[in-house]
């Protein structure tokens, strides 16, 4: 079985960064090249691929040697081998690789999207505690709105309470003066009268 490469391992087999190598497999695919690609359109290189690239960055070394020329000279190159090699056996390896890496990607596909789903449950959880603690601190706010209401009553009680008894004892203070008053008033034998 053909090993398969993402293009993280290949860019890294071949020591050049990514959008390197998505440059050079889009020269190789403008001049006929083909490179696996999955049902979502991601490249996925097998060994062939990654001698293919290698040999363009060989060339693309040498002196005045563009991208392009050597694009096309690694085709000149592979179009020679393939006709010296039995097509119809590489097909059917191609198609038995083709169909386990789109099997290996589609595995990855579930794997992730069974992520997807154990997020966006998550995801979910939070915004039901999220609303719930809404609803507490709703609830809470009402509460202490009803508790500092009976307070202002409260308080509004004890003044008028602490004013009626300042108005009564003034009154009693003012019986109070006016009975001296009037007893001064009154010689020391009329007391008994």
């Amino acid at each position: 079985m053909e090993e398969i490469y993402s293009p993280s391992d290949v860019k890294d087999l071949l020591g050049i960064d990514s959008s390197t190598l998505r440059k050079y497999a889009t020269h190789l695919e403008g001049h006929g090249y083909q490179i696996h690609r999955n049902a979502k359109g991601h490249r996925s290189y097998f060994e062939k691929d990654v001698d293919t690239l290698r040999q363009l960055i060989k060339f693309n070394k040498q002196d005045g040697m563009t991208i392009e020329q050597s694009a096309l000279s690694v085709m000149t190159l592979d179009t020679e081998e393939k006709d010296t090699t039995d097509t119809v056996m590489e097909e059917e390896d191609a198609t038995v690789t083709v169909k386990e890496a789109e099997q290996t990607t589609n595995d990855q596909d579930r794997k992730q999207d069974c992520h997807h789903e154990e997020l966006l449950e998550r995801i979910e959880h939070l915004e039901q505690i999220n609303l719930d603690l809404i609803k507490h601190l709703k609830e809470k706010a009402v509460r202490e709105a009803s508790l500092e209401e009976k307070l202002n009553h409260i308080l509004r009680y004890v003044q008028r309470t602490e004013q009626l008894m300042a108005e009564q004892s003034k009154r009693i203070e003012e019986e109070t003066r006016n009975q001296i008053a009037a007893a001064s008033q009154k010689k020391w034998w009329q007391w008994w009268k």
